[in-house]
């Protein structure tokens, strides 16, 4: 089988199967009948061709294959490590560009000792492999883990002696386009390594499934991911674009209603001089979207309000509220501005409240007093937020009040369960009254919302 044995060959697919990529037993076919065929082919470009079937999934493909094959090369000695800093480090004709750095790193040496932009191969030896098994060892988040490496690098020193040198001139365009494709590159090799010491550590595929788009924490997503999820969600929702209620309307155009032309023939001697056409009327008549836009809810109420802007047109009625620790209707607001002014906006929105705190009470109870009344009794209420009440009173009667008036209530909430029982959390009061309770903490809890909400 080429250059590949067997058995690397088997662990490679079922590691990309384990992270929820599909993988055919025709996709295995033609993998085994190319590599036999084409042994000069490297296997690697070989099965990223033949197993990745959306480009989203590349950079989890390089990751596993880095893990199941390039494991040997990946990680070094400490020794070795040391050793080539060292000797990379006195070929630098001055200190780096930020003086000389204090990170923990290797043995003291950090990125402002550097000098130069770091190659991806410089970047992997000054990294500590034992500084990175100790975090991953004390159960921290990834995100934290991948915070404390960059911190013992000094990294973040180095960032912003580049952006100050920039800002005085001394830095040419070119030389700051390359430091910035350096950042990427050492931010991209720290994250790397960590899944694949994180893999080894639990002895699962786990680690890597979390980091993918699709079952990433919304509020963790780089740009780029950010514009995967919305093209994802455009596909969502066209697939259910046709999803309709199941009574009928008269229309004048859509599908020929049979019945009422033989209704109508009836009255004329069996002839007929016009075509009657019906469809039917949206599952869902009316939508009201209760968003809370506190600072941990922001991230969360952009990819909403997105999946909204998708359905709009199928729905009769939509309402968007915010609300913190009071109301606001941006309905309006929403449909006359791009996403990105929405999204400002959402960012901006402590400074138009009194406290900036999530009150849950407060606001249900505005919500039945001032607002229900013109809410109708088949409308939908979506509710947005991670019930933090900051210990406010729960006063979950009105959202009794408000279950009774309409026809269902989802809450949709980006915490775990378990995380409910939190003494400020007044989840456990509010559910009782909701028809269902989803998390929304990703891309994948997201489609799973928008096949049952709308």
């Amino acid at each position: 089988m080429g250059a590949m044995n067997g058995w690397t060959f088997i662990r490679v697919i079922n590691a990309l199967r384990q992270v929820s990529l599909s993988i055919s037993s025709q996709d295995i076919l033609d993998a085994q009948t190319c590599l036999a065929c084409y042994p000069e082919i490297p296997p690697k470009q070989i099965l990223r061709s033949l197993f990745i079937h959306r480009p989203q999934d590349t950079g989890v493909f390089e990751t596993v294959w880095r893990i199941v094959v390039g494991c040997s090369e990946t990680f070094n000695s400490e020794d070795s490590k040391d050793t080539s800093v060292k000797k990379d480090l006195e070929n630098h004709n001055s200190p780096g560009i930020g003086g000389q750095g204090t990170g923990r790193g290797t043995g003291g040496i950090s990125l402002t000792n550097s000098g130069d932009i770091l190659d991806s191969a410089k970047i992997s030896r000054i990294i500590s492999l034992s500084r990175i098994e100790e975090l991953v060892g004390s159960e921290q988040e990834f995100e934290d883990v991948v915070k404390k490496i960059l911190t013992d690098l000094d990294y973040f020193t180095w960032i912003n002696s580049f952006d100050l040198a920039y800002q005085r001139g001394s830095l040419s365009e070119d030389d700051w386009i390359l430091h910035h494709n350096a950042r990427a590159t050492i931010i991209n090799e720290i994250q790397q390594q960590i899944l694949t010491v994180q893999v080894r550590h639990h002895n699962s595929w786990e680690p890597v499934v979390r980091q993918h788009w699709l079952y990433k924490s919304l509020s963790l997503l780089s740009e780029e991911e950010k514009e995967l999820v919305k093209s994802s969600i455009k596909k969502w929702t066209r697939k259910l674009a046709l999803k309709q209620g199941a009574r009928w309307k008269s229309s004048k155009k859509g599908t020929i209603d049979i019945a009422q032309i033989i209704r109508q023939s009836v009255q004329w001697d069996g002839h007929f001089f016009k075509l009657y056409f019906r469809h039917k009327k949206p599952q869902v008549p009316e939508l009201v979207v209760l968003c809370d836009v506190s600072n941990s809810m922001a991230s969360f109420v952009e990819f909403l309000i997105y999946v909204v802007t998708c359905f709009r047109e199928r729905i009769r009625k939509v309402r968007i509220l915010f609300f913190i620790d009071s109301i606001w209707d941006v309905t309006e607001f929403v449909w006359n501005q791009e996403l990105t002014e929405v999204k400002q906006e959402i960012k901006s929105w402590g400074h138009k409240v009194s406290s900036g705190f999530s009150d849950y009470g407060a606001v249900f109870k505005e919500l039945a007093e001032k607002k229900l009344q013109g809410i109708s009794s088949q409308a939908v209420l979506v509710i947005l937020g991670d019930g933090k009440n900051n210990y406010h009173q729960a006063q979950a009667e009105y959202l009794a009040q408000i279950a009774e008036k309409v026809r269902k209530v989802f809450w949709l909430n980006p915490l775990e369960k378990n995380e409910w029982s939190e003494p400020d959390n007044a989840m456990k009061e509010y559910q009782i009254y909701c028809s269902k309770v989803y998390r929304c903490r990703t891309a994948r809890d997201l489609q799973k919302i928008v096949k049952d909400v709308f």
